[in-house]
């Protein structure tokens, strides 16, 4: 896998069970094409974060394989990036030296480390913000830094564990189309776990629902709308009668009687 390149991934027939406990994932099924944005959702316990877990190297599947471009995630781990709920800011380390450390743990010098920093930083709208630390910045403005810090990699595969899900709305909706501009900046393949209807319609192109007890993937919804979107998107028909689509699959991944629905 090439830094900077997105990357492909299959996961291949999946399970996943720790120790002797249930299974948390059976027959996992599914393919992501090099810049595919996957969103999955589904209900809590479901195994979406084990999915990602599964996919950034940090657990093995108990049966199944899962692959990015051919090796396994264990092997790749420099070419991808994980971004979780929270912030997961160094609280001793100013916004700048954060989005730092992964550089500097490489080995790149300081004057380039430090260019590369004010850069990244001026990509997600933090450039003024770069001496303010942690606990200066509001919740946005965190995961701002912690976005930042990711692309640091260039990764092939971004990983996201609801890193939105404690911010407003306004801020979420702001934050959704940051992450697609930089996307557009610096392609990667994105997989991304959350509970907001509305928001993995906005930002995928498949979009995954995913049931519990075990959990396994219970439908897919390709999402038409071509890239860039703007905020406006959320507005039209076309986008509600998709987030109501998708609304009606979790129900019935939860059990419920399917219906329409907003998100």
């Amino acid at each position: 896998m090439t830094a900077s390149q997105p990357a492909s991934v299959a996961i291949e027939a999946v399970g996943k069970r720790f120790g002797d406990g249930p299974a948390v994932l059976t027959s996992v099924t599914l393919t992501a094409r090099p810049g595919d944005f996957i969103a999955l959702i589904g209900p809590s316990g479901c195994g979406k974060t084990t999915l990602l877990r599964l996919l950034a190297g940090l657990t093995v599947p108990s049966a199944g394989a899962v692959t990015l471009d051919g090796v396994i995630p264990q092997q790749a781990r420099g070419h991808l990036s994980f971004i979780f709920q929270e912030p997961t800011l160094l609280p001793w380390l100013s916004a700048r030296r954060n989005v730092e450390l992964p550089l500097h743990l490489q080995g790149m010098a300081k004057p380039a480390r430090q260019a590369k920093a004010e850069e990244l930083l001026r990509l997600v709208g933090l450039d003024s913000a770069g001496a303010q630390y942690p606990r200066e910045l509001s919740g946005g403005m965190k995961m701002r830094v912690s976005l930042a810090r990711a692309l640091t990699r260039q990764p092939g595969l971004l990983l996201l564990d609801e890193p939105f899900a404690a911010l407003d709305e306004m801020t979420r909706n702001r934050l959704n189309e940051d992450l697609l501009r930089l996307r557009a900046q610096a392609p990667f393949t994105a997989f991304f776990v959350t509970h907001s209807v509305g928001e993995a319609v906005f930002l995928s192109n498949r979009l995954f629902v995913l049931a519990a007890n075990p959990g396994r993937v219970t439908a897919e919804i390709v999402v038409p709308f071509p890239y860039p979107r703007a905020a406006e998107l959320r507005e039209t028909p076309e986008y509600q009668q998709i987030v109501a689509r998708a609304t009606a699959m979790l129900r019935t991944s939860h059990g419920e009687p399917a219906k329409g629905g907003a998100p």
